[in-house]
């Protein structure tokens, strides 16, 4: 069963300097994982980080996070972020981030709400047109699973 939203999937692989001396990704840097997924995500929608701050003076601070580590991820694998948007956003946006692994194992997930801010005077706003048209319309013609 299909339902509406968008999905994209970004790779990147663990470094040794991301690892505890267990041999595992420290859990803390899954937070970053997510950003990548984030910001790679917006970009393969037509928008960058940089362009919504600089020239829409949006800014967009994570204000929840829940995080499930299913299992380890190690030093130099090769990991999968699909990170999707499920639904329109109005005065937040919400990112579902699913990590596999090199054998198509998920190892980790998570739900971040971030919301709109206004870059000068810091105050929440709802979301900026450009994301809502970028999104509306991969709504349109794309299909997450």
């Amino acid at each position: 069963m299909s339902s509406i939203g968008y999905s994209h999937i970004t790779s990147v692989r663990s470094r040794y300097a991301e690892t505890d001396q267990m041999g595992f990704v420290y859990y803390g840097r899954f937070a970053e994982y997510y950003e990548i997924g984030r910001v790679e995500t917006m970009r393969s929608l037509g928008l960058k980080y940089s362009d919504l701050e600089s020239k829409h003076k949006i800014i967009m601070p994570v204000v929840s996070m829940q995080v499930r580590y299913l299992r380890p991820a190690l030093y130099d694998q090769l990991l999968f972020i699909k990170t999707s948007i499920r639904q329109v956003p109005g005065s937040s946006i919400t990112f579902f981030t699913e990590i596999s692994n090199e054998s198509n194992q998920l190892i980790n997930a998570s739900t971040i709400k971030l919301c709109f801010l206004d870059s000068d005077t810091k105050k929440r706003v709802n979301c900026p047109e450009i994301i809502l048209d970028a999104l509306n319309h991969a709504f349109q013609h794309t299909d997450i699973r």
